[in-house]
């Protein structure tokens, strides 16, 4: 074994594995092709039973555009406090950014209460029809993703708390941002394809 002289400089630190955002990344693309692949069946149904001559909604049914509407414009200014946090934890501004998490998660929790009274109000039984199915299907999975990205918020802010996040590392930040931001653009899609159309 060699003597390592005085003196001599200690080599260069390893570079930092991003495996959050990684995964991150991967994890979102998968969500987007899950629902893609919904959406790309809700329409192509949709048009089938629009030019056979029939009805796509069941009559019985009531879907009002204002509760989508309020829904949709609340992910919108989700995007605005989510970008906040990161440009905040970015700074070392732990108390910004820790406040920018906690609007975005009760963004996120009120679009998951207006959908939940949205549902009531619909009078859309589930196994009524193809459309009644796949719009559950649609918009409830989209409430399982805005519980993940409720949940993957959470984790950042209680991380920062403790003081693990910083100016030198804000990956877990950058990550909830760039998962939250596919939560509102599928939403987007989502408002526009199933309660814009109809």
């Amino acid at each position: 074994m060699a003597d390592i002289a005085v003196g001599t400089p200690l080599a260069a630190p390893l570079p930092r594995q991003r495996t959050l955002l990684v995964g991150t990344v991967f994890g979102t693309a998968a969500s987007l092709m899950y629902f893609a692949a919904l959406l790309g069946v809700y329409l192509r149904e949709r048009a089938d039973a629009l030019s056979g001559g029939g009805e796509w909604i069941p009559s019985g049914a009531n879907i009002q555009l204002t509760q989508p509407t309020v829904a949709a414009w609340t992910m919108l200014m989700s995007v605005v406090t989510m970008q906040w946090a990161v440009y905040s934890i970015a700074r070392d501004d732990r108390p910004h950014a820790i406040m920018a998490t906690a609007l975005t998660t009760l963004f996120g929790l009120s679009v998951v209460i207006t959908t939940s009274f949205q549902y009531t109000q619909m009078g859309l039984v589930a196994d009524e029809s193809i459309a009644a199915v796949l719009i559950y299907t649609i918009s409830g999975s989209h409430l399982a993703m805005i519980a993940i990205g409720l949940v993957f918020l959470l984790l950042m802010a209680f991380r920062a708390l403790a003081g693990q996040y910083s100016s030198r590392q804000t990956d877990g930040f950058v990550a909830a941002s760039i998962y939250w931001y596919a939560v509102v653009f599928v939403y987007v899609v989502i408002w526009t394809a199933i309660f814009v159309l109809k």
